[in-house]
């Protein structure tokens, strides 16, 4: 009896990873698709503030559970251009919110963000903060992507709320 007990166990154990690691993709394709969709669009958005963003590096999640994405920045208030990398814990992510970009909150400083420069005077300079920017901003009235991630998250096994939603 015990050993049926625990085959069952970890029957169950498996199937419980296999559906995180499952919904962990969900996150991953909402976001990715969002961010495909920012690039896109970003030319066209009434909003265009002359920001532009490239992936260098879409959305993934490493094996310790680390969200992870680098993209590649230029603007009309710096000369050159900016990779931005940004890495956050799943387990730190508290809040998804907008204002005027979609915005990942977290725990105290467990977002680390690495900004490399590249311009007359090149320089690295790396952060920590509580905000994760998802670099989300052309797309207005998508209150659905909110509780789409939110569902997302809270299907992988994180509880992230919704915070304030503006557009």
């Amino acid at each position: 009896m015990k050993n049926t007990e625990r085959f069952v166990l970890i029957i169950l154990m498996l199937g419980f990873w296999n559906f995180s690691f499952a919904q962990e993709k969900e996150i991953l394709k909402i976001l990715n698709r969002e961010l495909k969709r920012e690039v896109k669009s970003q030319f066209k958005s009434s909003n265009f503030n002359g920001d532009t963003i490239k992936i260098i590096e879409g959305f993934s999640i490493t094996k310790d559970k680390i969200l992870t994405f680098t993209i590649r920045k230029t603007s009309p208030y710096f000369n050159g251009y900016q990779i931005i990398k940004q890495q956050v814990p799943l387990n730190k992510i508290k809040k998804i919110g907008k204002d005027i970009q979609i915005i990942l909150e977290t725990e105290k400083n467990a977002v680390e963000t690495h900004f490399t420069t590249f311009d007359e005077n090149p320089k690295e300079q790396i952060i920590h903060e509580s905000l994760f920017f998802l670099y989300f901003s052309s797309k207005k009235e998508n209150d659905d992507l909110g509780i789409e991630l939110q569902e997302a998250f809270r299907k992988a096994g994180y509880e992230v709320q919704k915070g304030n939603w503006y557009d």
